[in-house]
Order: C-alpha cells, then sequence, then structure tokens
C-alpha cells in the first residue's frame, strides 16, 4: 500500500514493477515473447513480410521494424532443421525494443552493471560498428542470452537482447550477425 502511495505521482513506473506478461517475456535459450527458438520458421509469417533479410547456404537472417521513433528493430536468424530439407527453425532472435524483457527485469536500457549484477562479469564475445555507433555483444553462452551494449563502460547500455540456443555462441552463426546488421537499411 506504501509503495502505490509513494508511486502515485510517478504512474508510469507502475509497469515497471508488474512481471512481464508471456509476450514479453524473454526466457534465455528459450524464447523471446512469443518466438520460440527451435520453432518451425513458418510461424513468423505472423509477423508479416519481413522489411529486409539475406540468405545463404540454407540458412537466413530477417528483420521486422517497430513504429517508434527510432522504430524498433527484431532479427531472427533460421536455419534448416536437422533430417528435414525442407524446414527451417528458430536458431537467434535479436530485439531493440525495450517491450521485451527477462523475469529480474532486465532489458534493452539496462546498463552493463545491472546487467553485471545479475549475470556476472560476461566475456566479451565480439565488438563491431554499426550506423549508430560501435557495439559490444557480451554472451552467456551458456545460458543463452547475450547483451549489444553501446560502450564498454560500467554505464553503458544496452541496445538489444539476443536469445540463442544453449551453449551455442551468437557470434558463430553461419551468416555472421554483425555483418548481417550493417547490411539491414538504417530507418529513421
Amino acid at each position: 500500500m506504501m509503495l502505490l502511495f509513494l508511486l502515485a505521482p510517478l504512474p508510469h513506473l507502475l509497469p515497471l514493477l508488474a512481471p512481464p506478461t508471456p509476450a514479453q517475456l524473454v526466457v534465455p535459450g528459450r524464447s523471446m515473447g512469443n518466438l520460440k527458438l527451435g520453432a518451425d520458421a513458418a510461424t513468423l509469417a505472423t509477423l508479416g513480410p519481413a522489411a529486409y533479410s539475406d540468405a545463404a547456404m540454407q540458412k537466413a537472417w530477417a528483420t521486422w521494424f517497430g513504429t517508434g521513433h527510432p522504430p524498433a528493430q527484431l532479427d531472427v536468424y533460421t536455419t534448416m532443421i536437422p533430417g528435414q530439407d525442407t524446414h527451417k527453425a528458430v536458431q537467434v532472435v535479436r530485439a531493440t525494443s525495450a517491450y521485451f524483457r527477462l523475469a529480474n527485469g532486465l532489458r534493452t536500457g539496462a546498463t552493463l552493471s545491472q546487467i553485471q549484477a545479475s549475470y556476472g562479469r560476461l566475456p566479451l564475445a565480439i565488438s563491431y560498428r554499426l550506423q549508430a555507433g560501435p557495439r559490444y555483444l557480451y554472451d552467456d553462452v551458456r545460458r543463452g542470452i547475450a547483451f549489444e551494449l553501446d560502450g564498454q563502460a560500467s554505464t553503458s547500455h544496452c541496445r538489444a537482447l539476443v536469445v540463442h540456443q544453449l551453449g551455442q555462441p551468437v557470434a558463430k552463426t553461419y551468416l555472421s550477425m554483425p555483418v548481417y546488421l550493417k547490411e539491414v537499411p538504417v530507418r529513421n
């Protein structure tokens, strides 16, 4: 009761206290909202046509944009399902939207210090430059979650959450994520 009274002048903070809905929940190594790792790529049809995509050797990246300013970006990496020649499965999901969050509250915008409080000192998997500036990818390979940050200082901010298969480093995808992201047209 006292907490609600203290937040009464700040109603915009109430959603931060509520647990994420299933559509918002990021589960490392499993899902980002309704997008499940291992799901048939045909399930992506619910998102509508991708704004951009690139494919090679039966692997593909696809990108959808939101409507905000700047628009949120959703990137999905798919590969063939072993033993099946006609079906692709979702392997990696990357989102820049603060809509998605982990059960512990982490989302884009979190600082490196906040991420380290929950995940410890994650190794820097790779760094790359996008039009928006340099990016540093910290990957918890064992848990299946990576955090794309705009710097290496403790005050740097998470710009994207990346969910991937357990034990599979996101930087080792056949179609390199950083190379693909550099090709994606920027939307303002």
